[in-house]
């Protein structure tokens, strides 16, 4: 009776060598950091970009997933001296609450979290800025790759300035 072909031990060795070199080549990878040197170069041309705008009254739909405060929900936000003085929920029309507002972030603000994950050394990174403003059109970060539901991601498009000012 035959219980199967006869064992080939030099496959098993090829199988554990690919393992091995597998193994390697992930921890070499985890050595890398999660985000490329011209991060931080992307980062600063867009803020000057930004910056070279000298506005801070603008009008701008954002949109934030994550399991968060207003999460899910795509605003247009009104921003005046550099502070959220309006936002409505572009589903409904209905408007934010007046004591959320704080919690909605400004382009400045977007800015800053994408420097707070870089200076963390996010697990995952990905950013993308608008080619005339400079303003981020899109942020997913993921601080730890071992820990669930710490995600978070950004989109804005349609930013239209409102006035004329000086910072």
């Amino acid at each position: 009776m035959s219980l199967g072909p006869p064992f080939d031990a030099s496959g098993l060795r090829k199988q554990q060598a690919t393992g091995a070199l597998l193994l390697l080549g992930l921890a070499v990878a985890g050595c890398e950091g999660p985000t490329a040197p011209g991060d931080r170069d992307l980062l600063s041309e867009a803020r000057a970009r930004w910056r070279a705008q000298n506005q801070d009254s603008y009008s701008v739909e954002l949109s934030r997933s994550c399991f968060c405060l207003l999460g899910g929900r795509s605003m247009r936000l009104t921003v005046k001296g550099g502070a959220v003085v309006a936002a409505e929920f572009t589903d409904s029309g209905s408007p934010v609450d007046e004591a959320l507002l704080t919690y909605i972030p400004t382009v400045p603000d977007l800015f800053d979290l994408i420097q707070d994950a870089l200076d963390r050394r996010a697990a995952s990174f990905w950013a993308e800025y608008d080619p005339s403003f400079g303003y981020p059109t899109r942020i997913e970060i993921d601080y730890s790759a071992t820990t669930a539901d710490d995600e978070v991601a950004y989109s804005a498009r349609g930013l239209v300035f409102l006035e004329t000012t000086s910072r």
